[in-house]
């Protein structure tokens, strides 16, 4: 299997085709792989006609399977009709997409991980990178990151609850991150327990942690969550 003109081998096929079928039958749409991606290992666009996953031209070949195989997840989170977070009814603030897209995925990222587990894919890279970001973070961050005034403080919050459920390193960071920021990593701590405890293997599941995750760090007003099994947005 080739993406972006690398050879990935075979492991993801299976999800490939299921996702590429499923697309067609139930949303009338063509899968499509594409390069482009800035800022991201990887993102999804969704057309008219089309299903375009994009990655980042620099991720390496052997970090590829991994971060193709998330993709494809997150196209079957909303073909299996998983919530997400949309923008809310009020007004909105200037980091309000930065702020939806940390709560998305501090859910649906472990929920598209976990799926991919019996792959046994290699994450040593993306981790690394990850790794990097979050110690560049922690050694920029103003005082501003724990001011519970400020939309920086839920962005801690909701990068310390990720990294605790998701990040294979988080032990050697989270000293670092509860010295740096003590108060946004007190929320953190109590938005991780709430995930957890509603955890993220179903649309159920998932809707409850995102419910819980927004309440606690008081993204209500900027933050719809669409329940895709109703249309409903809470």
């Amino acid at each position: 299997m080739k993406v972006i003109g690398k050879d990935i081998g075979t492991v993801l096929e299976p999800l490939f085709e299921e996702v590429r079928r499923r697309l067609e039958i139930e949303a009338e749409r063509e899968l499509r792989i594409e390069g482009g991606a800035e800022g991201t290992f990887s993102n999804v666009l969704w057309q008219a006609d089309a299903a375009i996953i994009q990655l980042h031209n620099g991720v390496p070949t052997h970090a590829l399977p991994h971060v193709v195989g998330i993709a494809l997840e997150h196209v079957l989170q909303r073909l299996e009709r998983y919530p997400t977070v949309q923008r809310g009814d009020g007004a909105d603030v200037p980091d309000g997409p930065m702020l939806r897209g940390a709560l998305r995925e501090l859910v649906l990222a472990p929920a598209a991980d976990h799926s991919l587990q019996a792959l046994n894919l290699d994450v040593e890279w993306e981790a690394e990178q990850r790794h990097q970001a979050l110690k560049n973070l922690l050694r920029d961050a103003g005082p501003e990151w724990n001011d519970p005034e400020q939309s920086a403080f839920a962005f801690a919050a909701l990068l310390y609850a990720r990294a605790a459920i998701e990040h294979p390193l988080w032990e050697s960071l989270a000293p670092v991150f509860q010295e740096t920021l003590p108060e946004a990593s007190q929320l953190g701590a109590e938005v991780e327990s709430a995930v957890r405890e509603n955890g993220w293997t179903s649309p159920g599941a998932c809707l409850q942690s995102l419910l819980a995750a927004r309440e606690l760090t008081g993204l209500n007003e900027i933050a719809g969550i669409l329940d895709r099994r109703t249309a409903a947005t809470l």
